[in-house]
C-alpha cells in the first residue's frame, strides 16, 4: 500500500466460491476493506464464451447495477496452404492461431457511452502503453428548448472537448503501471510546441494486485463524470492485467485441440459385422429360417439444426476438422466391413463345397 489515506482497490476472489467471479475491495483513512464492486467473467463451460474475453463491473450492494463491461475478440491467423504442414497434421489445416488485440473499448452506461483505449509503446522508454480519451461534459444541460432536446448527447458530439489519459509500464522489469493525465498545451496559437504543462498522476497499478487512486489529482480533472473515469480506470487496468499480462490461452478461453482433431490417428473401432458374427451360432443354409416378406425401413424425420453458426475461424477449424476425421472413419468402416463380407462369403462357400 502506498498510502493507506489514499483509496485503494484491491482484487480478491470472490465470497460466492464462482470461480469466474471476483470482488474489488475498497479501503481509505487506514479502514478495513470492504467490497465496492463485483467483477465478473463468463463462465467458461459456455459454448459461446469460448475464443473471447468478456468482463463487466457490477455494484456490490445491487447485483443488478451494470456500470461497464469489455467484450474482445481476437483476431485469428490465417490458414496455412503449405501441403507439408496439411500433411503433417493429418490432411486439415493446422489451427488458427489468436492475435494479441491493439486495443479494446470499454462500455460506460448511463451515460451510456464508448470508450476506446489503443495499445503503443513509450518513444523515450519503449515500454507499452494504453491511451484513452474521455468527454469533459457528458451530461446533457437543462433546457425547455425543443431544439436543445433534438440534439446530440454531448458524449457523442465532436466538438465536446476531451482530456487524454495513459496507462504506462513502469519500466521494462516493473509490474507496476501508472495511469496519468495528459497536461494542457499552454500555446495560445494552439500549436504543438514543448510548451505544455508536465502530466498528472492520477492512479498506480501496484504489481497488478492493487489500484491507487490519487485523490488529491483526481479533484484537478475538469471532467463531469468522475464516477465513470473511475470504472474506466478500474476496467481498463483488469483488462491490461488479464489480456496483456496473462496466457492467452486461459485469457480467451481457447479450448484445448482434442488428439483425435490434431491430425492423429484414431485406433479402429471394431466392425459391427464382426462382433455380430462371432457372437452369432453358425447357421447352414439348409437350416436357415423362412425369411420374411421385406419391410419398408422406417422414416427418418430430419429435424432442423439449431445450433448456431460459427462467429470465428477457430470454432470453424474445430467443425471441418471433426468432419474430417468422421469421413475418414466412416470410409475405414466401409472398407473393413466389405473385407469382412468378402472374407465371410468366402467361408461359406468354402464349406459349402466340403459337404458336397
Amino acid at each position: 500500500m502506498l498510502d493507506e489515506n489514499l483509496p485503494t482497490f484491491y482484487l480478491r476472489p470472490s465470497n460466492d466460491n464462482i470461480k469466474h467471479h471476483a470482488s474489488v475491495l475498497l479501503s481509505q483513512y487506514g479502514d478495513e476493506a470492504a467490497p465496492a464492486y463485483s467483477l465478473r467473467h463468463p463462465d467458461p463451460a459456455l459454448p459461446g464464451s469460448r475464443n473471447r474475453y468478456a468482463v463487466a463491473l457490477y455494484d456490490s450492494y445491487h447485483p443488478d447495477i451494470l456500470y461497464g463491461e469489455v467484450l474482445l475478440i481476437p483476431e485469428w491467423t490465417q490458414p496455412s496452404l503449405s501441403q507439408e504442414e496439411i500433411r503433417r497434421n493429418g490432411g486439415i489445416p493446422p489451427a488458427p492461431q489468436p492475435i494479441l488485440p491493439t486495443s479494446f473499448v470499454v462500455q460506460l452506461y448511463n451515460p451510456d457511452q464508448q470508450i476506446l483505449v489503443q495499445q503503443g509503446v513509450s518513444k523515450w522508454s519503449a515500454t507499452p502503453q494504453w491511451v484513452f480519451e474521455m468527454p469533459q461534459q457528458s451530461f446533457r444541460q437543462p433546457s425547455v428548448s425543443s431544439i436543445d432536446r433534438t440534439q446530440s448527447d454531448p458524449t457523442a458530439s465532436e466538438t465536446t472537448p476531451k482530456l487524454r489519459f495513459k496507462w504506462k509500464k513502469d519500466g521494462k522489469l516493473s509490474k507496476d503501471h501508472v495511469c496519468s493525465l495528459s497536461g494542457k498545451n499552454t500555446n495560445r496559437d494552439g500549436s504543438k510546441r514543448k510548451n505544455r504543462e508536465p502530466d498528472i498522476t492520477l492512479s498506480i497499478f501496484k504489481n497488478l494486485k492493487e489500484i491507487t487512486m490519487y485523490e488529491p489529482n483526481l479533484s484537478r480533472v475538469e471532467m463531469e463524470d468522475p464516477k465513470g473515469l473511475e470504472v474506466v480506470l478500474l476496467l481498463s487496468a483488469i483488462v491490461i492485467r488479464e489480456v496483456y499480462n496473462g496466457s492467452m490461452r486461459e485469457t480467451f478461453n481457447i479450448p484445448n485441440i482434442p488428439r483425435r482433431l490434431s491430425g492423429s490417428e484414431t485406433p479402429p473401432r471394431k466392425n459391427s459385422y464382426e462382433r455380430t458374427r462371432k457372437n452369432r451360432t453358425e447357421i447352414l443354409p439348409s437350416q436357415a429360417p423362412p425369411q420374411s416378406s421385406p419391410q419398408a425401413p422406417p422414416l427418418r424425420v430430419q429435424t432442423p439444426n439449431t445450433r448456431p453458426p460459427p462467429t470465428d475461424p477457430r470454432s470453424q477449424w474445430e467443425i471441418d476438422a471433426e468432419t474430417a476425421r468422421l469421413k475418414k472413419q466412416v470410409e475405414r468402416e466401409e472398407r473393413e466391413r466389405r473385407h469382412a463380407e468378402h472374407a465371410e462369403t468366402k467361408r461359406i462357400k468354402k464349406m459349402l463345397e466340403e459337404e458336397a
